[in-house]
């Protein structure tokens, strides 16, 4: 690899992927208790 870092561009998709993905793990895992809690 001849570049050591990524572009910023890329970077910063990563990071708002990374931040997507944990929010949405986070709200359906919040969803299941708020389901399992109530059951």
């Amino acid at each position: 690899m001849s570049q050591s870092q990524a572009p910023l561009w890329q970077r910063l998709l990563w990071l708002a992927a990374i931040w997507a993905t944990s929010v949405v793990t986070l709200g359906a895992v919040a969803g299941l208790i708020r389901v399992w809690l109530k059951g």
